[in-house]
């Protein structure tokens, strides 16, 4: 919340989620998160997301941070009545989200369009595996088939390997932040411009993780090199960066960007003469290959030095040098953290199915605002009577009539 007002910095701003997986429903709970108001609407079996493990108490936790801080309803889009009164409640919003198949929403008579002959003004996101258009279009994708498709996988896992996928959600996630990014760009152009109508944001799952990757296309382009898994070294790109592990089996990393962060690290493993006339000669300045042998010098003495001692020693070493470390960490490491306790980056909710729980906190962090998360992923239809007497005026009836019918 405002420390000046209570509200959050979207405070005023109402989102309509119609988002049936992750990553879009992502978006919708990054804007949450925030203080906007975001409305989930389900089809009345619900999301396949709340089939998803694990459970707890039978409750899916992926739903219950996928919907945090939203209301949710039920309806039924693909129906004549579920479309009608879709349409009236669109113009009410200033953005929406959403991640069918591309041709869904136009199928179902909701898409831009019909928003727009709606009396529609609002920011639309569409996620989907290959974006709104291109021969690929129509083709299903999840978070996993884009980390294929981006070259992702192809550079990731160790070079005598097979390529290796994320374990978490990564092009979802990174999907979901270009997405909430773009709502903003759109929002901020309307408030500008005053443009009218429906703004369309196109995020395809497997553009948004091509996009993060620094050099693949331009060292193709340039070089004719098609980078390889390098495993959890980047000597390739003239960086010290390993994982190590020490004589009492603590994994750590290291990380450099240029000469004065290797120098930093080198003093911090023994000050080795060699590798530091290397340095004070200029090294770094050099061919690839020259450059990519010194790094592998640094990357063997790393590792020899870190084998022959206790953690409490390395660490020490690396700060005392101030050299650009940290060790890895276990979730249980991260819930006891005083780092992430200062932050609120691990923080208590409470849920009316698991009582309180501990999720992530709220990112980013705005100096002289306090945002916080209002609920968990709530049950199907838990705000059915709520929101269709605000906005439609419907009495019990009138939501029973529409139950019968398939409608919510």
């Amino acid at each position: 919340m405002n420390v000046k007002d209570g509200k959050g910095i979207l405070s005023g701003v109402r989102v309509l989620d119609v988002a049936h997986a992750y990553s879009a429903a992502l978006s919708g709970a990054l804007l949450a998160d925030l203080g906007a108001e975001v409305l989930c609407i389900e089809h009345p079996t619900g999301s396949p997301v709340r089939q998803t493990t694990p459970k707890s108490q039978g409750q899916a936790l992926w739903w219950k941070n996928m919907a945090r801080g939203k209301r949710c309803i039920t309806l039924n889009l693909s129906t004549p009545k579920g479309r009608d009164m879709f349409l009236e409640l669109a113009p009410k919003f200033d953005l929406m989200v959403e991640n069918f198949r591309p041709g869904t929403l136009e199928r179902w008579q909701i898409g831009p369009a019909d928003l727009e002959a709606a009396g529609a003004t609002l920011s639309l996101l569409r996620i989907s595996g290959y974006g709104q258009t291109g021969p690929k279009k129509h083709r299903p994708g999840f978070g996993t088939t884009a980390e294929a498709f981006s070259g992702f996988a192809h550079l990731n896992g160790f070079p005598d390997g097979p390529p290796v996928f994320p374990s978490i959600a990564l092009a979802d996630g990174v999907a979901a932040t270009f997405g909430a990014f773009g709502l903003m760009a759109s929002m901020n152009n309307r408030l500008r411009t005053g443009k009218k109508g429906v703004d369309v944001i196109d995020v395809a799952l497997f553009e948004a993780l091509f996009r993060l990757s620094p050099v693949q296309v331009m060292a193709y382009d340039q070089l004719g090199t098609d980078m390889l898994r390098p495993g959890n070294s980047l000597g390739v790109l003239g960086l010290v960066r390993n994982l190590y592990t020490t004589i009492d089996e603590v994994h750590f990393v290291v990380s450099t960007v240029g000469p004065a962060t290797i120098r930093r690290l080198v003093l911090s493993a023994g000050s080795p003469v060699h590798l530091l006339q290397a340095l004070d000669a200029g090294v770094m300045g050099r061919s690839n290959e020259e450059i990519q042998t010194f790094i592998a010098a640094c990357d063997q003495h790393l590792s020899r030095w870190a084998k022959e001692r206790p953690w409490a020693e390395v660490e020490r070493c690396l700060v005392e040098a101030d050299a650009i470390h940290e060790r890895v960490y276990s979730t249980a490491d991260i819930f006891e953290d005083e780092q992430y306790i200062a932050r609120e980056d691990v923080v208590k909710v409470e849920d009316p199915d698991l009582g309180q729980v501990r999720m992530s906190g709220v990112v980013p962090k705005f100096p002289g605002y306090q945002h916080g998360i209002s609920r968990p992923g709530p049950t199907l239809g838990a705000h059915n009577d709520e929101v269709y007497a605000e906005y439609f005026g419907y009495d019990a009836a009138t939501l029973a009539a529409l139950r019968a019918e398939n409608v919510v």
